[in-house]
């Protein structure tokens, strides 16, 4: 038997009457085409070939609509439910008519779901009496919130008005069930009218009925006010709404919790202790409008540790969806690892001592996450304020942002260099959302000319913008489908205690040529390992990480002195580029830097002036080498953003 639809049609559509008039609010015009018929199309699509629409009010019209469209070709049948019943009153009078299994859909709903994978689901979990659709908005605190257990039982309904002080889960009931018929059953003589998210559902749970939440993002909006049918409209003709299927290759943001989304004051064991930092509700909401998927994935060993059980960490994941809500963001999933390896913790779980591949720098995490939504990891970031996260994203194939909120990076458990370095998560929004595409567009200018097996040189003073624009052209070059490699020379920076004189004397010169002459000489695939310079300890680590090249592998050669050394190259394969800064924006971009290492203003600015001796005129001379000099406008966003 073909799967069954029942549209609640009935509403009078009051709040639309000066756009639709006297029609129902179910014939509102969407882009040339009624609602409904979007709807039935789309159930359709997913094989649905028996639908009841319940009518009320101007029912004729409705009537008169599915005859003009033949009925699609389906078993289309229109029943009047006389007086108001509510949305359950009126599906539970219609009980006899139904299928063991029915879908229900609002009538003032626009959606693009998969309702195959919707319906999959439903008869996965054949004890639940129904499935709520569920998702995140950026208004959940004047939205019905579902609060669902960790195996994806919903544990409570929440309808608004919300209890002030209280925090819920963004997880919005969109107004889209899968029910099954037999539920319904000791039910039908209900008082009505009665509704779904108000009444019957969670009756049902009081009364021990199993019901399931099925998460997802893609498009479902009411439609029922003229603000509401205006950003419907400008949704589809948009694309947003076909974009948000599941069936596109979805780009994504992957967020470490805290010291990133958070303020980090070790581990944050209750609500209490959860402080968004300043900004960053505002770049998710960034994120959100731009279609990227706001994905959390953090390690939280206070669950293994015995510090905080699961249902606390919801709870501090309630308010941190709530606080978001009411900046207008939403995060569209949380994947934590509650596991720790070590042990000798008192009140530790001993069932979560394990060593898992949840837990960061494993990417089982994003890995979940890129199955469940279709991410393009050619598209998404990685963003956050550890080495750790680094590490993530490297072992994940996806681009890396630091933070220098949390531990800046200065942490060290793990010798991986992020592609870029940012001040804060907003400062992340506005790189990835507006300053990225341009830098790539210069950077791709800068090499149109390199062919595979060519060295380009970035030099230029220190927090000068090198990194940022070294990183840049490996992915331009990526782009025209070359292996291109960042050859950072600050992992040369001697220890503390071995350096001589002058910038010169602060890098392993001869064996930085040593190395550079071995990468640009490979006559095969070869893997090569390199150094590491911690910034805390100022000792240099060898070996720390590995690259691969080969003979076409485009080398990225950056560092103050990456000038000079570009006469290791045979002419005519070598690019050198200069980049230059305003000076007061780098002196303030140095005594940052310093400070985050746990140096105050004065030192910071002896240091600064100590480099304007040694280092600036010899680093300011190898300009005169560089076939472009570029003054990085990316530089002045970045700062201007924070």
């Amino acid at each position: 038997m073909q799967a069954q639809a029942v549209v609640l049609a009935g509403g009078r559509g009051t709040r639309l009457r000066g756009r639709i008039g006297d029609l129902p609010k179910s014939l509102a015009n969407i882009c040339g085409k009624p609602l409904l018929e979007h709807q039935i199309l789309l159930a359709k699509q997913h094989g649905i070939e028996r639908i009841l629409i319940l009518v009320n009010h101007a029912s004729e019209q409705i009537v008169e609509f599915c005859n003009q469209r033949k009925n699609w070709g389906i078993d289309v049948r229109c029943v009047n439910d006389g007086a108001p019943l509510g949305t359950a009153g009126a599906v539970l009078a219609v009980l006899d008519l139904l299928d063991d299994d029915c879908l229900t859909i609002y009538g003032d709903t626009m959606l693009n779901i998969d309702l195959t994978r919707f319906k999959s689901f439903h008869d996965k979990h054949k004890a639940a009496a129904a499935t709520v659709f569920t998702h995140p908005n950026d208004h959940p605190h004047d939205s019905d919130l579902i609060e669902v257990s960790e195996d994806g039982m919903v544990a409570a309904f929440h309808p608004y008005p919300h209890e002030p002080g209280s925090y819920y889960p963004n997880k919005v009931s969109a107004a889209l069930y899968y029910i099954r018929k037999q539920a319904l059953l000791r039910w039908r003589s209900a008082v009505t009218p009665i509704d779904f998210g108000k009444h019957l559902f969670p009756a049902m749970l009081l009364d021990g009925t199993e019901i399931r939440s099925y998460s997802s993002h893609e498009y479902i909006k009411d439609a029922g006010t003229p603000a509401r049918l205006d950003k419907v409209c400008a949704d589809f003709e948009s694309g947003r709404i076909d974009r948000a299927s599941l069936a596109f290759p979805q780009k994504a943001v992957f967020l470490d919790r805290d010291g990133c989304i958070n303020a980090d004051y070790g581990h944050i064991d209750r609500p209490e202790r959860f402080e968004l930092i300043e900004g960053a509700a505002a770049a998710i909401g960034r994120f959100n409008r731009a279609e990227y998927r706001s994905i959390v994935v953090t390690n939280q060993p206070v669950v293994a540790r015995g510090d905080c059980s699961v249902r606390d960490l919801r709870m501090i994941h309630n308010k941190m969806e709530t606080e978001l809500g009411h900046r207008g963001a939403f995060v569209d999933a949380i994947y934590f690892c509650p596991h720790h390896p070590d042990r000798g913790f008192a009140g530790e779980v001993e069932a979560l001592k394990v060593r898992c591949e949840c837990r960061k720098p494993s990417s089982g995490l994003v890995d979940d996450a890129v199955r469940a939504f279709n991410i393009d990891r050619g598209q998404s970031w990685i963003i956050g304020d550890s080495s750790t996260d680094m590490a993530l994203a490297k072992r994940s194939g996806i681009r890396s942002i630091l933070v220098e909120t949390g531990a800046g990076g200065l942490d060290s458990k793990f010798h991986v260099m992020p592609d870029y370095t940012v001040p804060d998560l907003f400062a992340a929004a506005n790189f990835i959302l507006t300053v990225h595409p341009n830098l790539i567009e210069t950077a791709s200018d800068l090499v149109a000319h390199v062919k595979p097996g060519d060295v380009c040189f970035v030099g230029g003073l220190s927090r000068s913008g090198k990194s940022v624009l070294s990183s840049a052209i490996g992915e331009a070059l990526r782009g025209r489908g070359f292996d291109a490699q960042v050859v950072a020379l600050d992992r040369w920076i001697r220890s503390a205690a071995d350096r001589g004189p002058t910038v010169m004397g602060r890098y392993d010169l001869n064996e930085i040529r040593t190395v550079l002459t071995r990468l640009v000489g490979v006559r095969s695939r070869e893997t090569h390992d390199l150094p590491y310079y911690e910034k805390l300890s100022r000792v240099s680590h060898p070996g720390s990480e590995k690259m691969t090249i080969s003979p076409e592998t485009v080398l990225i050669v950056e560092g103050a002195v990456a000038l000079s050394l570009s006469d290791v190259v045979l002419r005519g394969r070598a690019h050198t580029f200069f980049v230059d800064i305003d000076e007061e924006l780098r002196r303030y971009r140095v005594a940052r830097e310093y400070s985050l290492r746990g140096l105050d203003r004065e030192a910071a600015a002896r240091i600064y002036s100590s480099r304007q001796e040694d280092e600036a005129p010899i680093v300011l001379a190898s300009r005169a080498i560089a076939d472009r000099c570029i003054r990085l406008r990316a530089i002045e966003l970045i700062e201007a953003a924070a």
